[in-house]
């Protein structure tokens, strides 16, 4: 077997291992619906109805189109289950292990002056490991499997810079114009991606330096100039929406940025802090419970990237190491630049990608450091040369049977701790999908009501959290609330919501609350009607006569 084909297995591996953590059991888990993903499914399915695909849906804080588009898609083919919209993050997740396998490889391609540090085999083992860590990272599998448009960052992030990458190398065209084409789409994805143009700044800026110097035969300004170009012409869509919707262009942000707080400077040290506490600090990762198992910091990352950053003078002396700390500094920004939910592993997604190759490194050195210091005892005591081949044997046994327990590991803390667990249970709103799949298990002819007890954010006049009810019932229109006899009525007060609600003997009525908690609501609202009576058909409290 050759080498090539030797790496082309070991890859298409990993590649079915991602797919695993990624695809496995997309049907059941997560539980439940969170009502953001919910969001992203109800403006798909208008989408399909209406065939108005936007490339900007404004509510709920306004999300770009792109990622919601392709859901609908997924809905047109498969229906309106969560799994349908998850799976679409499945698919660019998966991909995101081949693309920074790709660049990994790509940005260690250039020779230096240590031979085994740089050679094509180190590389390919370098990259292999980074998309090894990728495959099987909770932080990374977790947003694979929720129907969140975040997870394009890394994706594009990483063709993007990749393509990039070779095509200043080779100066071939179509390397140039489909990373314009990756660029131009990011901007299509999530607002973090708004900082990757400073990543790509890195390489461009380094490789005119040297072309004005030198002159070398590709045009670095010509493919520098069809780059822009190409990305100009793929975010075009986007650009003009913002330009004639201002509002819509910073959104959110603006109002959970530093820099609304009174001590701005203190606000970007901590927000800092909590974001390097995320990787280092027991206890001190994301308490989210959709975005992370208990408070867990991703420890054995932090350490190994802190490694390959210490690192980095040796194995990417040149543009390639300023590359991955630009990026890393870049895309950890999203978080920083916020003070609100620290720390954030939803919006320091982008750091994935700079963090798994710097782990990568870090844990080849750690191998090759040790290794190296093996031979030099061989030298210094050739008596011992025996035993310290059989040693240097049982640290790459030990080395191989410590990535073989991270998936393990992984698989127990995912599949086992994570997923049915009561906090990842209520996170993803689990007992308000079950009260829309009860409800759209019901006749049309059963009048019914939902009271909406909870807060979030205004959608088209009601709160947030019913978009899991809609999506379940498919009534985000109006239109389908009028077939379906579905009536919301969001909770102010007591005297206007009962106003809202008819009870007739001869018509079957129920009353559903998302906050089946509120008893003393629904004991008002109980003794307002005559012959209401309580029932609990599930995780959810119903009123019926």
């Amino acid at each position: 077997m050759s080498k090539r084909t030797g790496v082309l297995l070991i890859l298409l591996g990993i590649l079915a291992l991602g797919a695993f953590f990624r695809f496995y059991l997309i049907t059941e888990i997560p539980l439940g619906l969170y009502p953001d993903e919910a969001m992203n499914g109800n403006n798909a399915l208008e989408a399909l109805a209406t065939g108005d695909f936007k490339t900007f849906y404004p509510e709920n804080n306004g999300r770009e189109g792109l990622f919601i588009n392709l859901q609908a898609i997924a809905l047109g083919l498969f229906g309106n289950v969560p799994w349908a919209l998850r799976i679409v993050s499945a698919f660019f997740g998966t991909l995101t292990i081949l693309g920074i396998f790709l660049l990994t490889r790509e940005l260690l391609r250039l020779k230096s002056n240590f031979n085994h540090e740089r050679s094509e085999r180190s590389s390919t083992s370098i990259a292999l490991l980074t998309s090894f860590f990728l495959a099987v990272s909770f932080w990374h599998i977790n947003f694979s499997r929720i129907g969140f448009r975040a997870i394009m960052v890394p994706f594009f992030a990483s063709f993007a810079l990749y393509f990039l990458l070779k095509g200043l190398r080779t100066g071939k065209l179509w390397s140039i114009i489909a990373a314009g084409i990756f660029t131009g789409l990011g901007f299509h994805t999530y607002i973090a991606f708004r900082f990757m143009p400073f990543v790509l700044a890195v390489p461009i800026i380094i490789y005119l330096i040297r072309w004005w110097k030198n002159k070398e035969t590709n045009c670095i300004p010509c493919l520098v100039a069809l780059f822009l170009l190409v990305n100009i012409l793929v975010g075009l869509p986007l650009a003009l929406y913002f330009f004639e919707n201002p509002q819509d262009f910073i959104g959110r942000a603006g109002e959970v940025s530093v820099f609304s707080a009174k001590n701005q400077a203190l606000e970007f040290v901590k927000s800092n802090a909590k974001t390097l506490g995320m990787f280092f600090v027991p206890g001190g990762g994301d308490c989210n419970w959709r975005h992370n198992f208990d408070c867990q910091p991703f420890l054995p990352y932090g350490i190994l990237a802190t490694i390959g950053i210490l690192a980095l003078s040796r194995l990417a002396p040149g543009y390639q190491g300023l590359t991955l700390i630009a990026w890393l500094f870049f895309m950890s920004l999203p978080a920083t630049l916020t003070r609100e939910g620290l720390p954030h592993a939803l919006r320091s997604i982008g750091m994935i990608p700079p963090i798994m190759i710097l782990s990568g490194f870090g844990s080849w050195w750690i191998y090759h450091k040790v290794k190296d210091w093996l031979e030099k005892q061989k030298i210094k005591w050739p008596q011992y040369t025996g035993q310290l081949e059989r040693i240097k044997k049982e640290v790459f046994i030990l080395g191989m049977l410590t990535l073989l327990f991270i998936p393990l590991y992984t698989f127990q803390q995912y599949f086992v701790q994570w997923a049915y667990n009561p906090n990842s249970y209520f996170a993803f709103s689990t007992d308000i999908w079950h009260l829309g799949q009860y409800l759209n298990g019901l006749p049309n002819d059963v009048k019914k009501y939902v009271v909406v007890n909870m807060l979030g954010v205004d959608i088209r006049g009601i709160p947030a959290p019913t978009q899991t009810v809609m999506f379940a019932t498919n009534t985000f229109r109006k239109k389908e609330r009028m077939e379906k006899n579905i009536t919301y009525i969001p909770y102010r007060d007591e005297t206007s919501m009962v106003s809202a609600i008819e009870v007739l003997p001869q018509q079957k009525t129920v009353i559903a609350f998302l906050n089946g908690g509120d008893r003393k609501l629904i004991k008002n609202i109980q003794e307002k009607f005559e012959g209401l009576k309580i029932k609990v058909p599930g995780d959810f409290v119903i009123l019926v006569n």
